[in-house]
C-alpha cells in the first residue's frame, strides 16, 4: 500500500481539490489521499500531498512554517486581494515607493493580528468563505493572531508599479493581507499578481514533480513518494527500536533513555515530538517526567525501519 508525502509544483489555474483526485486515480481508489494545506488557484507553487497512511500526517504538514515569494502592483486594491477581483480602490502611487516599503516591513514582524481576505477557506456557518464572497454576500472575517519571522524585499526592475517579498510564515497567514495591508499604508493600494510558494519547513519547491508527471498515467508515481521521516526532520525527533516501537503502538509512555536522539528539527519541543521506528511513525509530547507519550495516532508504514 502506496505511503508518503508527494511534492507538487502546482501551476496556476489549478486547484488543489483536482490534483488530490488525480493522484487517488493514479494510486488507486483504495488509497487514501489528501494534502498538507491548500493552494488558491490563482497561486502557485509547493503542494504536498498525502497518500496512504501518510494522510493522518496532514495537520502536521500544516503546522510547518511557510516560505512565499508574491509579486504585487501598487495603485489599486482589489476585492479579492489579486487580479481576478473588482478595483475597490486606486490611487496614485508614491514617486519612490521602495524606501517607504522598506518602513514599513518592520511592522510585519512577530504576531500580529490579520484579517483574512473574503475570498479564503475559512467557514463561516458551514460554507467556505470563498464561496458566500463568490454569490455576493458580505463576508465579515474576525481578525486572527499570525506570525511573520522574515519579510524581505525580492530583486525586480526599478522605477514600475511591480513590487516582490520573499515572506516566511507561520500557519494561517494570508500573503493577499498582508499585500493589501501595505497597499493602504502607501495610499495607493496593492494586489497580487503572482504568489508562489517556496517551501513548507524542509519540504523545497525544487525537489517537487511537475502536473505533467502527476497527469500522465504512462509515468510512474510510487517511486516519487517521500517517507515521512523526511517530514520527521521538522520535528524534535528520536528513533526507536523494535521492542519499543511495539510499546508505543499499545499506548505505553517511553523513558526517554530508551530512544535515540535523531534529530533537532526547526520546531520547538514544547509543541510535539516524533519517534520514529520500526513500521511507525508517532506524535506526541515529552512529558516533565522524562518520558514520551504518543498522544496522535501512531501511522502506520510498511513493515520494517523507516529510512
Amino acid at each position: 500500500m502506496p505511503c508518503g508525502l508527494l511534492l507538487l509544483d502546482k501551476p496556476r489555474g489549478v486547484r488543489s481539490s483536482l490534483c488530490v483526485a488525480i493522484l487517488r486515480r493514479r494510486l488507486g481508489r483504495t488509497v487514501k489521499v489528501g494534502h498538507g494545506g491548500t493552494l488558491d488557484s490563482t497561486a502557485q507553487g509547493l503542494l504536498v500531498l498525502l497518500a496512504g497512511g501518510a494522510t493522518r500526517a496532514s495537520a502536521l504538514v500544516m503546522d510547518l512554517p511557510k516560505t512565499y515569494d508574491v509579486i504585487f502592483r501598487l495603485g489599486e486594491e482589489r476585492s479579492t486581494g489579486d487580479t481576478t477581483g473588482d478595483v475597490v480602490f486606486s490611487g496614485p502611487v508614491p514617486a519612490f515607493p521602495v524606501p517607504l516599503i522598506e518602513k514599513f516591513l518592520p511592522s510585519f514582524y512577530g504576531t500580529r493580528l490579520q484579517t483574512p481576505p473574503s475570498i479564503s477557506a475559512i467557514r463561516i456557518d458551514g460554507e467556505r468563505a470563498h464561496h458566500l464572497a463568490r454569490k455576493g454576500r458580505e463576508v465579515s472575517l474576525v481578525p486572527r493572531p499570525v506570525r511573520i519571522t522574515s519579510i524581505s524585499l525580492l530583486p525586480l526592475p526599478s522605477g514600475g508599479d511591480l513590487i516582490g517579498l520573499r515572506i516566511r510564515c507561520g500557519k494561517g497567514t494570508y500573503v493577499r493581507s498582508i499585500v493589501t495591508d501595505l497597499g493602504r499604508l502607501l495610499g495607493c493600494g496593492a494586489h497580487v499578481v503572482s504568489l508562489i510558494r517556496q517551501s513548507s519547513g524542509n519540504l523545497n519547491l525544487s525537489e517537487a514533480v511537475s502536473f505533467t508527471r502527476l497527469e500522465d498515467d504512462s509515468l510512474p508515481l510510487e517511486d516519487s513518494l517521500l517517507p515521512l521521516s523526511l517530514l520527521a526532520e521538522n520535528f524534535y525527533s528520536y528513533r526507536a527500536d523494535e521492542e519499543v516501537s511495539g510499546d508505543i503502538r499499545n499506548g505505553k509512555e517511553i523513558p526517554l533513555s530508551k530512544l535515540t536522539f535523531h534529530s533537532e528539527g526547526i520546531i520547538s519541543p514544547e509543541r510535539g515530538a516524533v519517534v520514529l521506528g520500526e513500521g511507525l511513525f508517532s506524535f506526541g509530547a515529552i512529558l516533565i517526567q522524562g518520558v514520551y507519550k504518543g498522544q496522535s495516532n501512531i501511522f502506520p508504514l510498511p513493515d520494517g525501519p523507516i529510512p
